[in-house]
This record gives structure tokens, sequence and C-alpha cells, in this order.
């Protein structure tokens, strides 16, 4: 614990640093969440600086990135999924835990908490052959104000309960792949949505 505040305080610091100042406090609030559920295996070994910027890259894509409309799922977050491939300055930048470089494709996906998301997406990876290098899936609590986050908190604090998920998998350099991925994922948390939100249904009519 005590080593994990002295990395934790380090990434502030850096952050603090480099985040436009619009969204420091947001910032900082973030990295702060987001580290708290960050494995020791990624939080212990990557180096500050690299975690600092793998942060402000996760809030890039919670924050800032919008969804495309067909992934616009009963309102935002919505069930917003991008496949891609990061180019040198990210991966530098971002370091690696597993030290497997211009290896890794990245996967996020940002939606609201819900079972077995987090589950589902590593049995896909598995189910397609895909070896899976790191994943992190810190839940969140955030307040928008005209769609844009102002606030983030964590997991019991009140607001939109959140979930974002990065996985770093085998590379995969086919265009065409990468869009099958990013369409399968999003129809397969669909799925889960749909699922969770019938189940007390289910449990009713197989009782009556």
């Amino acid at each position: 614990p005590s080593r994990r505040a002295q990395v934790l305080a380090e990434i502030e610091g850096i952050v603090s640093r480099q985040a436009a100042e619009v969204e420091r406090s947001l910032a900082l609030k973030f990295a702060a969440v987001v580290f708290a559920e960050m494995p020791d295996q990624m939080a212990l070994r990557l180096p500050p600086a690299a975690i600092a910027a793998r942060m402000l890259g996760y809030l890039r894509f919670v924050a800032r990135d919008m969804p495309p409309e067909y992934q616009l799922y009963r309102g935002l977050p919505g069930i917003h999924v991008v496949v891609r491939n990061p180019d040198d300055a990210e991966e530098q930048a971002g370091g690696s835990v597993s030290g497997h470089y211009h290896e890794f494709t990245i996967v996020e996906t940002h939606t609201l908490d819900a079972p077995f998301i987090f589950e589902s997406l590593k049995n896909y990876f598995q189910n397609e052959g895909l070896r899976v290098f790191s994943a992190i899936h810190p839940i969140f609590t955030v307040r928008r104000q005209w769609e844009r986050i102002g606030w983030v908190g964590g997991p019991a604090d009140d607001g939109s309960r959140e979930l974002f998920c990065q996985f770093r998998i085998e590379r995969v350099e086919a265009r065409e792949k990468l869009r099958r991925l990013e369409h399968q994922i999003y129809s397969l948390l669909k799925s889960v949505f749909l699922a969770v939100e019938s189940h007390s249904d289910m449990v009713r009519l197989t009782g009556d």
C-alpha cells in the first residue's frame, strides 16, 4: 500500500503538469479512481510516467471521444467500442508490462456498468484465439453537463456508474479484421445488456 501511494503521488504530479488547465482537476480525480483499481502488476511495474500517459489516454477516450451514432445505445455513454493499433509515440509513452512492443492491438470499451462485461470480453478473446497481454477494467461514477463529463467519483459515489475496459491483445494488422472485431465486440456487449435487463423477467417466467 505504501508503494502504491508513492507511485500515485508521482503520477498525480505528472498528470498535473501535462493535463490542460481546464481539465486538470478532472484528470487528477480520474487518475486516482482508476489507479485504485489498477492491478499491482501494472501499477508497480510500469514507470509512473508511462501510467500517467495511459491515464490521460483513458480520460480522453472516456470523457472526450464521442461514440459513433450507431453505438449510442440508449444514450451516453452508449456501447462505445474502439479497436485500433497504437502509433509509435503512444507505444513509447505508455510502456509495456509484458515487454511486447509493436505487437499489440488496443481494444477499449466504455459502457454503463453491468455484470459479466469483463468476463464476456475475456471469453471472446479466448474463443477468437487472441492472446491478452494486459487488461484493466475500472468502475467509476460520473456526472455530465451538456453531454460532457464534468465530475468523476469512485464506484460507490453518486452518479452514473460506468465501466471502462482496455485490453492489449496480440497484434491484428488487417483493417478488415479490426473492423470485424469492433463490430463483434459491440454486438457481444449489446447482448450482455439485453440478457442482464431481461434476467428478472426470465426468473419470474421460469418460476411461473
